[in-house]
């Protein structure tokens, strides 16, 4: 078989890809050129995410080919920031991901702690301590509590992502979160 029929559609597919458009973001040093499929431009951003200055962060579409419904919101934030923001607070990322020692969450169950329309996701409390950890936060969407949506704010080197998911994914949050990390290095210039 020739070579140059093997190789003209491998050609095709690298310059479709290098030349897909894509929207620039920069942030704590790092560049992602983030496909515009993929990018949340401020017109189409849902009202329940903030709009975060051009330096904070931004948000982009894990699978956007799926049903808006099933859709999955990942925020990216700077560390330094969104922590220097939540001192003195009873923010969750105080003992999450602005703790003074890493967070080892993968791997761990999560016990599901209900309190009326809101519940957590907790990490199993350490010898010695009185508390668990709250990883993910959730709220009911209607009057079935089996259904919700929650966020997860979990660490990336210097950076935080926020997953947004629904209840029912909750057993695919490492799935998420290792996707998440996957597109960002793949959009990492």
């Amino acid at each position: 078989m020739n070579k140059r029929f093997i190789q003209a559609p491998l050609l095709i597919v690298a310059l479709s890809v290098a030349c897909s458009p894509s929207t620039g973001f920069e942030l704590e040093g790092h560049i992602f050129d983030v496909p515009e499929v993929n990018a949340i431009s401020d017109s189409a951003r849902p009202f329940f995410l903030p709009r975060p200055e051009h330096d904070e962060g931004f948000s982009f579409y894990l699978n956007p080919e799926a049903s808006l419904a099933d859709q999955n919101i990942i925020g990216v934030a700077s560390k330094e920031r969104m922590c220097v923001r939540a001192i003195g607070r009873e923010a969750l990322i105080n003992s999450t991901v602005c703790a003074a020692r890493p967070l080892t969450w993968q791997g761990q169950s999560l016990h599901r702690v209900v309190d009326g329309v809101f519940w957590t996701y907790n990490l199993p409390g350490k010898a010695g301590q009185n508390a668990s950890v709250a990883l993910v936060s959730c709220f009911a969407m209607d009057d079935d509590l089996r259904t919700g949506l929650c966020t997860a704010n979990l660490p990336y080197d210097d950076l935080i992502l926020t997953i947004h998911l629904q209840d029912k994914q909750m057993p695919s949050l490492l799935s998420l979160y290792q996707q998440s990390i996957t597109s960002l290095r793949r959009w990492k210039r």
